[in-house]
């Protein structure tokens, strides 16, 4: 059975249920801090359904976690039960990206609230806002010491900026036309099938944490000249532990230490 209730508990939220700012906020961080972005099922070409059906008994009843589309999939159902204003938009993933203009493949949410309309992105790998960003144009946004910015284009629509060493980054871009829940199922389809597909041929696990960012990704082990796996682990104060893991069996003690998941691979 669906419940919110249960979905709360998953992401360590006891608050306020009110659909009110104060409320989206809150549960976004609780969300980004309790809930991993990582791409195993994809990765080890494993059944990765859309149904929130599916997405809810990975993410909240084996404590598991996903990339955008399914973490925001989720994350849409979760809003609309608390009584949000929720519309769902494609995105074009911009950073890291050698094209200008690529394919549409990730999955973002614009929540309408009395005090304008904000965008909930609970599926993004990397550091991101981990509360709503407000959508107004060329203003200045702060958080968690990160500034960020949303212009207008052309092209892309509008375009979500980090700011960076020489001035503002390309995060990602979306234009405002809504989608429903089947309309991410071809984008879905090519990231968890195509040989182009980045989900396929690296690791991709991410938390955002109190004593900062866990990570783990692909490495080269100089010891052996192999393939490993790279554990860096926030420890406060600007701190990260880092260590390669070699083994299967290490990888997913790795990944239940700090991360939570339980995963066989």
């Amino acid at each position: 059975m669906m419940t919110v209730d249960k979905y709360l508990r998953r992401i360590g939220y006891d608050g306020s249920q009110e659909p009110v700012l104060a409320t989206l906020q809150a549960v976004q961080k609780a969300h980004l801090t309790s809930v991993p972005y990582e791409n195993l099922d994809l990765l080890y070409r494993r059944e990765c359904s859309l149904a929130v059906e599916a997405l809810y008994d990975k993410i909240v009843n084996r404590r598991r976690g996903g990339y955008c589309f399914e973490l925001n999939g989720l994350f849409a159902w979760l809003l609309r039960q608390l009584g949000f204003q929720v519309t769902e938009f494609f995105g074009r993933w911009l950073i890291g990206e050698s094209l200008a203009v690529p394919k549409r493949r990730h999955r973002i949410l614009r929540v309408d609230l009395p005090e304008g309309q904000y965008l909930a992105d609970a599926g993004v790998g990397r550091v991101c806002p981990l509360t709503p960003l407000r959508l107004e144009a060329d203003a200045i946004q702060e958080r968690e010491g990160v500034h960020y910015r949303i212009v207008a284009e052309p092209v892309h629509g509008w375009i979500v900026q980090v700011e960076a060493d020489n001035g503002y980054a390309n995060f990602y871009s979306f234009t405002e036309d809504p989608q429903q829940a089947i309309d991410f199922a071809y984008p879905h389809y090519y990231c968890a099938t195509h040989p182009d597909s980045p989900f396929l041929v690296k690791t991709l696990v991410h938390l955002a944490t109190p004593q900062g960012r866990n990570s783990v990704a692909d490495a080269f082990d100089p010891e052996t000249g192999l393939k490993a796996r790279l554990f860096r682990i926030g420890q406060g104060e600007g701190k990260v532990k880092e260590f390669l893991v070699r083994t299967e069996a290490e990888f997913q003690a790795g990944l239940r230490d700090y991360f939570g998941i339980d995963w066989k691979g």
